[in-house]
Parts: structure tokens; sequence; C-alpha cells
């Protein structure tokens, strides 16, 4: 379970995030909202790489300890020259010092359906496998908790359709925090949607938060419709001063 009480992170000495408060397990929980909203900034504080004050627990571990039972994928995956799948995901695993690194990196690669490409170097790899294979590398170091960071930047439809698959089987059993703007493509899986603008503005079910009302708060257009699908909102990205 991750807990989250009063946090407040700062960039270059200015609070970015204010006083969010959150608690979740085993689920999946949409962060959203608009660009400089602190989504990034809050992923960030949640490891403790940024300054931050407030409270943010893993499992009732606290302080830096609890950064062991995190997994973080960011939004721009550099791979390292000359290396394959496996080493991308075993190597971290083996200098984090996790008990048995080699078993704890093949269970990582068969859960992201990238064992028949441990061999294959990473940088040969598309948007949507590079993507998997960070996150096959995220499991294999932490994973109680799994932080993702627009993870469907620079992938094309179908990884797009592979990696919700996949999440929808992460969140299964551990808590899964996705960042992103493309509100709709990932509604039809997450329990909990956040909206922030420096503070929590909305944090609920789906339904409660996807609403014409609690999103004009923050955007200046907004549409909100429901499909056989489930909800769908398109949003143009400007955020009313707060």
């Amino acid at each position: 379970m991750l807990s989250v009480k009063e946090l407040t992170a700062y960039r270059g000495g200015k609070a970015v995030v204010e006083g969010v408060t959150l608690s979740a397990s085993r689920e999946l929980v949409l962060i959203t909202g608009p660009n400089g909203a602190g989504k990034t900034t809050l992923l960030l504080a949640i490891l403790g790489l940024v300054p931050h004050t407030g409270e943010v627990c893993v499992d009732g571990t606290c302080g830096a300890e609890r950064v062991v039972k995190i997994g973080y994928v960011p939004q721009c995956i550099t791979p390292e020259a000359r290396a394959t799948v496996w080493e991308y995901v075993y190597l971290p695993a083996k200098f984090r010092g996790v008990r048995d690194p080699e078993g704890a990196s093949e269970r990582a690669l068969r859960a992201v359906g990238m064992r028949e490409l441990r061999d294959a170097p990473v940088d040969s790899l598309s948007g949507g496998q590079l993507q998997r294979a960070a996150i096959a590398r995220a499991l294999a170091t932490g994973g109680d908790v799994l932080l993702l960071d627009e993870p469907f930047a620079n992938v094309d439809p179908q990884g797009r359709v592979e990696l919700l698959s996949l999440l929808g089987e992460l969140k299964r059993d551990r808590t899964v925090l996705v960042t992103t703007h493309e509100l709709s493509l990932l509604l039809p899986i997450a329990d909990r949607v956040m909206l922030l603008n420096r503070r929590v503005l909305a944090y609920g079910r789906p339904e409660e938060v996807v609403r014409e009302e609690v999103l004009r708060s923050v955007y200046r257009y907004v549409r909100v419709g429901a499909t056989p699908r489930g909800i769908c909102c398109v949003t143009e990205d400007f955020a009313h001063p707060h």
C-alpha cells in the first residue's frame, strides 16, 4: 500500500506540488493535469529525489527506506549503449542488492512478455518494446509500487494496446501510478483518477472526477461523452490560474 500525507515538493526552492494526500493499494491511479501541474515532480517526491515535506510510506516503510519498494519508469528512457534487454534489466537489480537478481529479472521479463527478446540490443527495440523493457527493469529492482511517467509517449498504436493490457495485469498485485495527458486512453483500466494542478483538485473514481464541471475548473475546453466502451474525454491543455 502507498500512503502519501500532506506532501509538498520543491524545485529550485519553490513549491511545485502542495499538500498532496492519497492512499492506494493494488490498483491503478491515473494522475492527470495540464503542463506544469507538477505530475512528474509528484512522482520524484514519492521517490525521494526532490526536496519535500510530508510523509510517504510503502507498506508501512517510511523515510528513505521506502525507495527499495518502488519501481520507476521516467518519461524519457535512454538505453545504455550495447546493452541487451537482459543486461538492461538484470544489472540494476544486481547493483541495487536485490535478493536473487537473476530470478527477479527473469520474472520481470516474463511479466512484461519480453523473455523472447532477452538477447536483443535495447537500442533496437520499438517504442512499445522499450517501454515494456523499462517496466521490467523497474519491477526487477522494486515493484510493490510502480510509478510510470507518461508511458504512452513515443509508443505506436499497437504498442499502446499491448501496454494497456500489461498495465491491466500489473495492477492486480501492486499499486501503479501513471501520469498522462491522454486521459481517455487509460480510463478503461483506471481505478481512481487524480486531477492535479499544483494541488489536488479532485481525486476519486473515474465517474466522479471525469465530469465536465470538474474538468472545467482546470481546462478551457472540455468535452466529455459516454461511449459503449466507457467515458470519453477531450480537453485542451490550458490551465486556469489557481
